[in-house]
């Protein structure tokens, strides 16, 4: 499962019924393909950085948009689920655009189970190393002691 966050810019007057018709098609897709949705964040209504152009004009004739919706959607799913959620949202009109991020939590550190890409581990075994060296110093110091005694008694 990979953890990812959907930002979706919706038309700003698309109505809230079908927003939340939507955003609840999405969380279905990801639930019935074994997936889990963390959060839904509505971001609101905000200036876009240029005019967006939709495919198709609406029932009232636009086609450019100077502001969106933004939306974002948490959740943890297969990349088959992420495809077919990105599917579902090209088939949408009131989507203008939509990006899915691959999010990396501290979390993500801990469960990979390679060694040399977990700093948490790496720490443990840099900590092991250092321990090892610190007895090793300390077996040495212990033999040349008796060696020193050793030699002082044949004298």
């Amino acid at each position: 499962m990979v953890y990812y966050e959907l930002v979706m810019t919706a038309k700003n007057m698309t109505p809230f019924h079908e927003l939340t018709s939507l955003v609840k098609t999405i969380s279905h897709r990801v639930v019935e393909n074994g997936g889990i949705v963390r959060t839904i964040r509505n971001h609101g209504i905000r200036d876009l950085p240029h005019r967006f152009k939709t495919k198709y004009p609406d029932a009232e004739g636009h086609r450019y948009f100077k502001k969106g919706r933004f939306i974002s959607v948490y959740y943890d799913a297969s990349p088959y689920t992420q495809n077919l959620v990105e599917y579902d949202l090209r088939l949408n009109t009131n989507v203008l655009r939509m990006t899915h991020l691959k999010v990396r939590n501290p979390m993500w550190y801990v469960n990979i189970m390679r060694e040399d890409k977990n700093p948490y581990i790496q720490k443990v075994l840099r900590q092991e190393a250092l321990a090892a060296a610190e007895e090793e110093a300390g077996e040495r110091e212990e033999e040349v002691e008796a060696n020193d005694e050793e030699e002082g008694e044949d004298l």
